[in-house]
């Protein structure tokens, strides 16, 4: 029975002991899981704020690129006027350029029919 005795307040103080080692593996987890949990929480508020930085300078650029959009386009606008008041001068142009050739001919015309005259009515002056 003295074995029983000595042995049994071992085997209660192993089990003890390995309790008081499971509650402290347990807390050690807990903390370490605490820390992770802060950790990440302290990463995903840096990254978030890192992403709305970012968010903000992609959106003040992209109001760059549509401010300049817009004054290209307003560009284009007066170069499409330009380029309708061209044509239209041109088309006057060629109106011009028409009549004028429209004229030649008449008058090329009128210079044969003269010439034709004046060859027949200079025989007429030269016998006389």
């Amino acid at each position: 029975m003295t074995d029983e005795m000595t042995t049994r307040p071992t085997i209660e103080t192993v089990l003890e002991r390995i309790g008081a080692f499971d509650q402290k593996v347990e807390d050690r987890i807990n903390a370490l899981e605490q820390k992770i949990d802060e950790r990440i929480t302290a990463l995903e508020q840096k990254f978030d704020e890192r992403l709305n930085a970012l968010e903000l300078k992609v959106d003040a650029r992209f109001d760059q690129v549509d401010a300049r959009f817009a004054q290209v386009d307003e560009r284009f606008a007066q170069v499409d006027a330009r380029f309708s008041q061209v044509d239209t001068e041109l088309d006057r142009l060629a109106v011009v350029v028409y009549a004028t050739k429209s004229e030649m001919h008449t008058l090329r015309i009128d210079f044969r029919e003269m010439r034709a005259q004046m060859k027949e009515a200079l025989p007429v002056l030269q016998e006389s």
